[in-house]
């Protein structure tokens, strides 16, 4: 079966940059999948997952509208909607508006099923759930509901692999998450130098609902990464930390949304990463207070260091506002590895390889510490140890 991805992805929800060509990407993908597409697993007590039945249904139907980081449009030009829903029949009315279902239409096409991953009510569990999808004779692609149910709480712990050679590894994943419930998403990017990558993905959060997304962006030809959340409930939060290793000529295009409905939510986005060679990164990040999300709280920054004149680099923060009483904050840094420094750590008898291995670890393992499982942490640490030993 073909899987084709074509057409305009990760948009920013106001087309505020529109002269630096940085409003949107766009994205050609054509390979060959299988739709079965098995994948390694490993659940834990009180997960289940779900290919057919009657919860299935239910929950595929409850979690079908969550909309994800690279396909949707958050066109509210005006101050405030009354609903979600609202905001959701506005982007479909606007005149001349592309696609905002493209990955999903894609799945679609290719027959890829959805497959769901759901906590039992009120359970709190005390392993991750462990993924790891990977790309050898066949390419990978994956359509998944994850469903945390009301009061409870899960990990669940994601790993893309690739051999080295031309692949796709493509996932698209919509997180539901019940009144006063807990989830934590970590997603590891060790994919080789030939591979493409996209992850698209969405979060709903009801009441006291909260949500932590750990994300490592090291491997990859062409990555886009899209990230939306909704934060639907009162004193929903949502906390991300995304690091990032972009080398050769690379491509690593994110999208990182958050919009804020409910009273006392709060939110808070960090990035920081490295660029090498002639890597090209691009970093959208956008938080959006909505009418009646009084007392809402919003932060995000993007650090970046570069270490290479033939780097493209672009970073794009944007604050929308729909309230008076939020409170909200954003801002990117970008720099080179100062000269002074250098010299010092060259006279201290390291060598200017072994310099950039150690700076981008400190980049690196900010984001890394905030895993929490050792098998992952290490296999994080190991890959880019790997990235400078190649440079040598």
């Amino acid at each position: 079966m073909k899987f084709e991805l074509k057409g305009a992805v990760n948009y920013l929800p106001a087309i505020t940059y529109g002269k630096m060509k940085n409003s949107y990407a766009e994205v050609d993908f054509s390979y060959e999948v299988n739709i079965k597409n098995d994948i390694d697993i490993k659940l834990t007590d009180g997960v289940e997952f779900l290919t057919a039945g009657e919860l299935y249904d239910e929950i595929v139907a409850k979690a079908s509208f969550v909309k994800t980081g690279m396909e949707a449009l958050n066109l509210d030009s005006k101050a405030g909607g009354d609903s979600l829903e609202d905001e959701n029949r506005r982007s479909r009315e606007v005149k001349d508006a592309p696609s905002t279902d493209i990955v999903r239409n894609a799945f679609k096409a290719a027959g890829i099923p959805v497959k769901v991953i759901a906590t039992k009510k009120g359970v709190k569990t005390e392993k991750p759930v462990k993924i790891t999808y990977r790309a050898g004779e066949e390419n990978s692609l994956n359509n998944h509901i994850i469903y945390v149910s009301e009061g409870s709480e899960l990990t669940v712990i994601e790993l893309f692999e690739s051999e080295n050679k031309e692949s796709l590894v493509g996932l698209q994943t919509r997180v539901y998450v019940g009144e006063n419930a807990k989830v934590k998403l970590v997603r590891v990017n060790l994919l080789s130098e030939n591979t493409d990558h996209f992850d698209d993905l969405g979060f709903h959060l009801e009441n006291d609902a909260k949500a932590e997304l750990v994300q490592l962006e090291l491997g990859g030809k062409r990555s886009y990464v899209g990230v939306r959340c909704e934060l639907v409930g009162r004193k929903s939060e949502y906390n991300s930390a995304t690091g990032y290793l972009c080398k050769g000529e690379s491509l690593l295009d994110m999208n990182y949304m958050t919009n804020e409905w409910g009273r006392k939510a709060s939110c808070n986005m960090d990035a920081s990463g490295v660029l090498l060679d002639k890597a090209t990164k691009v970093y959208r990040g956008t938080i959006d207070f909505k009418e009646g999300a009084k007392g809402a709280r919003g932060f995000e920054k993007e650090d970046t260091l570069h270490f290479s004149p033939n780097i493209i680099n672009k970073s794009v923060p944007l604050i929308l506002c729909h309230e008076e009483d939020v409170e909200g904050d954003h801002g990117a840094t970008i720099g080179r590895i100062d000269e002074k420094l250098m010299f010092y750590i060259k006279s201290r008898g390291i060598d200017e390889n072994a310099a950039k291995e150690l700076m981008t670890e400190a980049y690196i393992n900010a984001v890394t510490e905030k895993i929490g499982d050792d098998e992952t942490e290490e296999r994080v640490i190991k890959y880019v140890s790997e990235v400078f030993k190649n440079e040598q």
